[in-house]
């Protein structure tokens, strides 16, 4: 039923003589029923006298509008007026979404905008390095230290209870060819294992003083030319692309180390042969059908190589001589700071040794020292290198660094350059390149000169080795190859499950050599005999490429010309393949 409205004359209340009261809304049936309980609601009259006034003098727009904007809402209360104002409501926010919108579109524009202006920066920049960086290389006495120590190989230098404490040491040099002391190899096969009973120490390592004497040389080069071959652009023959993997051992081909290196001399880096013949397979990372063959191939642990990988181009492009030492001296436009570390031997070959407990009266001089260069200095000598030939039996210097490998757990603000260089490295998901990324121990990057030649060893992580720059050869052995190496077995020796041997002088042994004309002891000749005969690979591994290498092969490495090389491993993989071994191999090899 309809309310209708009852009206009374108004009354003046005993207790407030300046109001009246006026009845509520009620029902026609209750007002019948009883007519005495109907209700009053006060107005103030004072109230009502000073709204006629204010009327009377005009009301102000805001308060017209607010009026009709009510009375236009309660004047239309039909199904069609109601439609209206919902329709008008969607207009509005509507209206407001697209505004918002907008507004999003328009700040991303001018962040991108700022991107692209600081991207000219940077290529400006970057097209000046040549230029800067043959400045730089001329500034040699700027980063030189202004005397040197001499201290004894007894000397240690202390400088703070909690500090690291290094030997001062003075490596010999050589005219002519290094050759091994013997007590550095393991016993030959069918000898008594020998246990290293040297004295552990409190050292972290072996400091050299470094050698300036190719300074004034440096300095009196006017321009960078570059090395006499740059293997970046040299002629390689690279085998039919095979989709399918040949899963039954004659992929990849192997050969005897010994022909591998009479084919092309390890220490001949001016002279290669007139096409480097490639064995691996060689696939196009940005081919779809390439790519799923490189997967299947990473799956059955065989090593490839991929080629035209974008941000390994563009980091290439990006890591200049300038551009890495700002980023090692110093936090550069707000990304943290890299560390890295300079090493030095007193010829071009390096091995790896827990300097902790290398006993010099034991095994005699260590095979590196660590120095204090910056990198900038470090990039100086290695353009030195590459301008004069440097020989192998000049001093040579090793820059490595590494990124932690709890650095991709943390907000990207707070990544070095290497991992914001290389995302797919870095990344927490998984990637093609780190595709166990709760098992990656993070990126280790080595920068190596002309002629450093690193010592065979092998990594249980499954491993994806980028060069940005510049040219490695790389020679792999499968893990069933182990006991040819001349692994160290001894555990508590310095460089267990490494090998010392210097493979390059394979070719001075064997059936065709006059070895009584080498000076080496019989112990390294007999190593180099049983190496000579291990099943191996050669392939050069030039800017812009990723090799993978599959878990426990081994691998030995020469720098062919000034290079930066970065890799990430994903985990071990124990059983490898069934026809190359894996992890029970190296096991059985080193006698765990």
């Amino acid at each position: 039923s309809y309310h209708t409205i009852l009206y009374r004359t108004p009354e003046r209340s005993p207790d407030f003589p300046n109001e009246v009261e006026q009845p509520f809304l009620t029902n026609p049936i209750e007002t019948e029923a009883a007519p005495t309980a109907v209700p009053f609601i006060s107005v103030n009259t004072a109230m009502l006298s000073d709204e006629i006034v204010r009327r009377s003098k005009g009301a102000t727009k805001k308060d017209k509008t607010k009026r009709n904007d009510a009375e236009l809402e309660n004047g239309d209360n039909s199904k069609d007026g109601r439609r209206n104002r919902r329709r008008d409501a969607r207009n509005r926010r509507l209206f407001l979404l697209c505004a918002a919108a907008g507004l999003l579109v328009l700040l991303s524009t001018l962040l991108r905008t700022g991107e692209r202006q600081h991207a000219s920066i940077d290529s400006d920049r970057f097209a000046r390095a040549k230029a800067l960086r043959d400045a730089a290389f001329k500034k040699g006495k700027t980063f030189l230290r202004k005397s040197k120590e001499t201290l004894s190989s007894a000397t240690l230098r202390k400088n703070h209870k909690h500090s690291k404490i290094k030997s001062e040491y003075h490596l010999k040099k050589f005219e002519g060819m290094r050759y091994l002391d013997p007590r550095q190899l393991p016993p030959l096969p069918g000898e008594p294992s020998e246990d290293y009973r040297g004295q552990k120490h409190a050292q972290r390592g072996f400091v050299g003083d470094g050698d300036d004497d190719w300074v004034p040389i440096a300095e009196a080069i006017d321009t960078y030319v570059g090395p006499k071959v740059d293997y970046t652009k040299y002629k390689y023959s690279y085998p039919e692309v095979m989709l399918e993997p040949q899963n039954d051992g004659s992929y990849p081909p192997l050969e005897p180390m010994r022909k591998i290196f009479q084919t092309w001399e390890q220490d001949d880096l001016d002279s290669p042969p007139e096409t480097i013949v490639e064995v691996l397979q060689h696939f196009d990372f940005q081919d779809p059908v390439q790519f799923e063959a490189a997967v299947k191939y990473r799956d059955l642990e065989l090593p490839f190589k991929v080629y035209n990988v974008p941000e390994v181009v563009a980091a290439g492009l990006k890591w200049t001589d300038e551009y890495l030492t700002s980023h090692f001296n110093g936090v550069k436009d707000g990304i943290p700071q890299s560390s890295g570390m300079c090493q030095q031997s007193v010829d071009h070959f390096f091995a790896f040794h827990r300097a902790e407990t290398w006993d010099v009266d034991v095994l005699g001089d260590p095979p590196s020292l660590d120095l204090d260069w910056t990198f900038d200095k470090w990039a100086r000598h290695s353009v030195y290198a590459d301008e004069v030939g440097l020989p192998i039996n000049a001093t040579h210097y090793y820059w490595q660094s590494g990124v932690p490998k709890g650095e991709r757990l943390r907000s990207e603000r707070y990544w070095t350059f290497v991992s914001r260089d290389l995302p797919s490295f870095s990344s927490p998901k998984p990637t093609f390149f780190g595709f166990n990324p709760s098992q990656q121990k993070g990126i280790q990057c080595r920068f190596g000169e002309r002629g450093v030649t690193a010592a065979t060893h092998y990594d249980g992580g499954r491993n994806m080795i980028a060069m940005m720059t510049g040219a490695k050869r790389y020679i792999l052995s499968p893990p069933n190859a182990c006991p040819q190496l001349g692994v160290v077995t001894s555990r508590h020796h310095p460089s267990y499950r490494h090998s010392m041997l210097n493979f390059g002088r394979v070719t001075l042994v064997g059936k065709d050599a006059r070895s009584s004309d080498v000076s080496m002891s019989d112990r390294e000749k007999e190593w180099l005999k049983i190496a000579g005969e291990a099943p191996t690979l050669s392939t050069v591994l030039k800017a812009g490429e990723v090799l993978y290498l599959p878990s426990h092969w081994f691998h030995y490495i020469v720098s062919l010309q000034k290079s930066a090389q970065c890799n990430t491993r994903s985990g071990i993989d124990e059983e490898g393949n069934p026809n190359f071994g894996g992890l029970h191999d190296v096991e059985r090899c080193i006698g765990e």
